[in-house]
């Protein structure tokens, strides 16, 4: 668990490439020259579709990171299980522009949450990056040796969860999350480091502006 560096390379970029510290860039400015021109702005109308992945994400312009090791992140009958942000990830590249994600899953220990990072086409915001979070997920998957033991998906806690994004045009997602850290005690999971502290990513839909 020692690890701290995380290649970020293939995900998203948060930060404007341009950025010079304390100064903004022409396509920034445009929300004040728009409003102190008086300029007349027209409304936009987004033809859109929507592509699924499931589980593992095994698709050429999806790169999975699953983490650390030793620290319960896997691939198992519940999806992918990542390694708490910053360490596991999901991104997702498109051709052509993203303006909505939508995550379905379920948390190792609920309540759960999923953090989205994009990388926008046009950085016309500063100060802000694309940077969005759904906490308190309700539902979770019956933990491994419980279910086992006989409990199954009628347990009450068992559930899944669904967490939406609307975002601005952008060329690249990347996907975190976890949940609750509770500690178990089965099964070495102190050894090991093991908090169930994980959410498992199930399907993702990425809606996307249609060329058609």
């Amino acid at each position: 668990m020692g690890q701290t560096f995380v290649d970020t390379s293939k995900r998203a970029a948060i930060k404007n490439p341009q950025r010079i510290p304390g100064q903004w860039i022409e396509s920034e400015k445009e929300v004040e020259r728009i409003a102190h021109g008086k300029i007349q702005q027209q409304k936009k109308l987004l033809v859109t579709k929507t592509y699924e992945y499931e589980a593992p994400f095994n698709y050429p312009n999806v790169t999975v990171e699953l983490g650390r090791e030793n620290v319960g992140a896997e691939i198992n009958d519940m999806g992918i299980e990542l390694d708490i942000p910053p360490f596991g990830a999901i991104t997702i590249e498109e051709e052509e522009p993203i303006v909505a994600v939508t995550v379905m899953g379920s948390a190792c220990t609920a309540p759960g949450y999923v953090i989205l990072h994009a990388e926008p086409l046009n950085w016309h915001f500063p100060r802000s990056g694309v940077k969005m979070k759904v906490d308190n997920l309700w539902g979770e998957h019956v933990f491994g040796p419980t279910w086992r033991k006989g409990v199954d998906e009628g347990d009450s806690h068992a559930g899944m969860s669904s967490a939406h994004f609307e975002i601005p045009e952008s060329k690249k997602v990347t996907i975190m999350g976890g949940s609750q850290a509770d500690i178990k005690l089965e099964e070495g999971s102190i050894k090991k480091a093991i908090f169930d502290g994980h959410y498992a990513f199930r399907i993702i839909r990425v809606t996307v502006l249609s060329k058609d």
